[in-house]
């Protein structure tokens, strides 16, 4: 018990310096070098993982052109998504994440010098000056990432996805989805808790991009597809 008690200190303790740390960094290389910046956010989630002693496989790279842009969706099983995505998803793209993520210290203010955006689910304007943004991003060839469920599966099964704002992006048409697939990162920190459990295996699987002009705007069908496979993949 008290070994777990250790092993759990010290990876929160581990998550708390190198946020502080490379947040800061972040923060100032974003004035010079937007790339710089991206890369201290893969090195910050791949040190978390390999100080939890977690293990990635990622499976399907072959399934991303770079010089495209991308809605990127994803499941939510856990807070170490965040990692695992920063840290394995090698492609130029900014999170869609909910506002008070943007009001945590540290993290907070780097995700904002990052250019990753805060949506405000309670206010139908400020959620539609949200999306504008990111296809203004999305137009530079930056990927958006999203996640469909709007919050943290408390089982690891796939909740039903939030349309709305999948729907809004697809709505502004010729966008491309590149489903993403986490598996495993419930068992390293659930949600409501605040226990880690380290040296745990995760998997990331990238799906074959859905192109949105191919379903004739039906954005209903393309939100259906993603949603089925992504619960096939992780029941099975």
């Amino acid at each position: 018990m008290f070994t777990d008690f250790l092993s759990n200190l010290y990876c929160w303790t581990v998550i708390a310096a190198f946020t502080i740390i490379l947040g800061i960094l972040a923060v100032i290389t974003s004035f010079f070098s937007a790339n710089a910046s991206r890369k201290i956010a893969k090195l910050w989630g791949g040190l978390i993982f390999k100080a939890c002693r977690i293990k990635v496989n990622v499976k399907g790279i072959e399934n991303i052109t770079h010089d495209k842009s991308y809605i990127i969706t994803s499941n939510h099983q856990s807070y170490f998504d965040i990692f695992i995505l920063l840290a394995c998803l090698d492609i130029n793209f900014r999170f869609i994440a909910k506002k008070s993520l943007f009001k945590i210290p540290f993290l907070g203010q780097s995700m904002k010098r990052l250019g990753y955006i805060p949506i405000d689910r309670e206010n139908l304007r400020n959620a539609l000056k949200s999306v504008k943004k990111s296809t203004e991003l999305l137009k530079n060839k930056t990927s958006i990432l999203i996640f469909p469920e709007g919050t943290r599966s408390s089982d690891g099964k796939l909740s039903s996805f939030k349309k709305g704002g999948l729907n809004m992006f697809l709505k502004q048409g010729g966008m491309t989805v590149l489903p993403v697939v986490i598996k495993g990162t419930i068992n390293i920190l659930r949600k409501n808790s605040l226990t880690i459990h380290p040296g745990k295996t995760v998997e990331l699987r990238i799906l074959k991009p859905l192109d949105a002009a191919a379903e004739k705007g039906d954005s209903n069908i393309i939100i259906e597809k993603i949603e089925n496979e992504t619960r096939a993949i992780l029941e099975n």
